[in-house]
């Protein structure tokens, strides 16, 4: 499980460095907090840590119960091509918001994977220690 974690660490921090990126664009494009619009590669920037949060909520959890109830060797995978993924899409993005589709199917599918494979596992395991 430790690779697992890694992993997920991995996401996260990569998401640190998306709040990073949004903070630099802030001040590169003369976009005082608590605004959202503004310069529009400021907002590229915004939108990418924002759905970075959004697949992250599904990521991290999904994660964590697909290693423990399917396989944590298929978490690794699974979660590194997601912070692949995530990678794509914030070059693509950031550079043109209609190149971010490659990134985002990239982390999509693995989430979905994930979520349906630790909902799999979960009914799996309930059903054999006997139900509730």
């Amino acid at each position: 499980m430790n690779w697992v974690i890694a992993v997920m660490l991995l996401a996260v921090l990569e998401f640190l460095v998306c709040g990073f990126l949004v903070g630099s664009a802030r001040a590169k494009y003369k976009v005082a907090a608590p605004a959202i619009t503004g310069h529009p590669d400021f907002e590229r920037c915004f939108r990418v840590q924002q759905n970075t949060l959004e697949q992250l909520v599904i990521f991290l959890p999904a994660c964590w119960f697909f290693a423990s109830t399917v396989s944590a060797k298929w978490a690794v995978i699974l979660g590194l091509i997601f912070v692949v993924g995530r990678v794509v899409y914030a070059f693509g993005y950031i550079k043109q918001a209609e190149k971010r589709g490659p990134g985002f199917g990239l982390s999509f599918l693995p989430n979905a994977v994930l979520l349906i494979g630790a909902l799999i596992g979960a009914v799996k395991a309930a059903l054999a220690a006997g139900g509730l």
